[in-house]
């Protein structure tokens, strides 16, 4: 049945990233600060750009390129797109971290952010895959994922029905 799956639509990683947003939110651990992203050095748009607490006030950038188990890139481009998203930041930290901590700060001003949450992104830029749906073809990209680059960080999402855990 999974070879019969329809061809992917952009428009459903949307709405992914959109619920992914919209379930992490009120965390001081992990912050989704902004969707969708270029700039001007490449047109190319990174899913999601997430802080993630180390110690302290200190954050660190984590780019999340949002794939449903069907999309093509799995069987490799990704690889490329998350390295090239991650090298772009490293590349331009300093533009990032004061766009980003002004960003913070002005969705504070706007209660999208608790007051007394402070923010200092420090250099180390990570990334993630997060593949959603479609598990049959998704093992497959995962496992040829992994073959390709060991050091990828993915996660994968299951839509799965388990009676068990139904209250």
């Amino acid at each position: 049945m999974s070879h019969k799956v329809k061809t992917v639509n952009f428009q459903e990683e949307v709405i992914f990233e959109q619920m992914i947003m919209t379930d992490n939110v009120d965390r001081k651990d992990f912050i989704i600060i902004d969707r969708q992203i270029s700039d001007k050095t490449d047109r190319t748009k990174m899913d999601l750009l997430a802080l993630v607490k180390q110690a302290d006030s200190n954050y660190q950038f984590c780019v999340i390129e949002v794939k449903l188990g069907n999309n093509p890139e799995l069987k490799g481009d990704v690889i490329d797109q998350l390295k090239g998203y991650i090298h772009r930041i490293e590349k331009n930290f300093e533009a990032y971290k004061e766009c980003y901590e002004q960003n913070f700060k002005q969705k504070q001003e706007l209660g999208l952010f608790e007051k007394s949450l402070h923010i200092n992104i420090i250099h180390g830029v990570e990334g993630i895959v997060v593949i959603l749906g479609y598990s049959g073809l998704a093992q497959k990209s995962i496992a040829l994922l992994k073959g390709k680059d060991p050091s990828i960080k993915i996660l994968h999402l299951k839509n799965v029905i388990d009676l068990l855990k139904a209250k």
